[in-house]
């Protein structure tokens, strides 16, 4: 690999690892600078809105619900204009009201997220979040929502 390439790769993960330290930190302005005008986000909250202003939202709103919220990068891998990011993510559900049916009591969680940054020209582009949704749900206390029965034929 050249040095070129190195040096882009290095910059890459260690922009996704200031962005962690943003979003953990609540530093949601000082994340504009790392994303471009363009970024689209997959995994953003339907209520939210798109780009990075939704994913702020989606912060803000998962804030609410949960706090002591914390992201520990357990993994960062960078391959050609993509990181994946894996972390350990702990809080505690504690309110306004109850979430998935689970008391707003502080009851502890500890579950494992992944993302998946798009990179061009230095600035991210496009993000793929996934967590241990029924992990949290299990451990808080919760319901998982139920499907409706399938209409008689």
């Amino acid at each position: 690999m050249n040095k070129e390439v190195m040096l882009m790769a290095e910059s890459n993960k260690e922009t996704v690892r200031n962005v962690q330290a943003a979003w953990n930190e609540n530093r949601l302005d000082d994340l504009d600078q790392y994303f471009a005008t363009d970024f689209k986000a997959n995994s953003n909250m339907g209520t939210a809105g798109p780009g990075l202003a939704g994913a702020k939202e989606s912060h803000r709103m998962n804030g609410r619900v949960f706090s002591d919220r914390k992201a520990e990068i357990l993994d960062v891998i960078e391959e050609g204009d993509k990181v994946v990011l894996r972390n350990r993510a702990t809080g505690r559900h504690t309110g306004p009201e109850p979430w998935m049916s689970a008391p707003n009591d502080g009851t502890p969680y500890e579950i494992e997220s992944w993302s998946i940054y798009r990179f061009r020209d230095g600035k991210i582009v496009e993000h793929w979040g996934l967590n241990d949704a029924r992990g949290l749900i299990t451990q808080i206390g919760g319901q998982l929502p139920r499907r409706a029965a399938a209409p008689a034929r």
